[in-house]
């Protein structure tokens, strides 16, 4: 019965921080958040976030990082990692109009999560 309550809570917390997950997000800069991220429980029992983003700007830019932070139900900040988007020598050009996939593993307790936070940034392409 115990298990049975534990795993009914995960399920739900789990279900919660999807559905919050899958606001849009803040379309003020170049780069946004192209669709949901998905969310899963990787084999080493981390929290996975998958998802891709998208230069809806006029411009190219380059060395595109997603950090992912989460909070408990009091806003304290209980895990957080970031990941850069395409190639790690921050020369990869993210053109207008292209998407890229990213994947962010977070070492958090699942049942803990009540809010998490996407955050995407990058660097302008230096005219030459």
């Amino acid at each position: 019965m115990k298990k049975t309550l534990s795993l009914a809570l995960l399920t739900c917390v789990l279900m919660i921080v999807m559905v919050l997950g899958c606001a849009p997000s803040n379309d003020d800069g170049t780069v946004i958040q192209d669709g949901p991220i998905l969310e899963s429980m990787n084999q080493d029992g981390k929290l996975q976030f998958n998802g891709s983003v998208m230069n809806n700007g006029d411009y190219p830019v380059r060395s595109v990082f997603v950090l992912i932070t989460l909070m408990d139900g009091s806003g304290a900040v209980i895990g957080a990692n970031s990941v850069q988007v395409g190639e790690t020598d921050g020369e990869d050009v993210l053109f207008p109009g292209e998407r890229r996939f990213f994947s962010v593993t977070v070492d958090s307790d699942p049942s803990e999560v009540v809010t998490k936070n996407v955050e995407i940034f990058f660097d302008p392409v230096a005219d030459s």
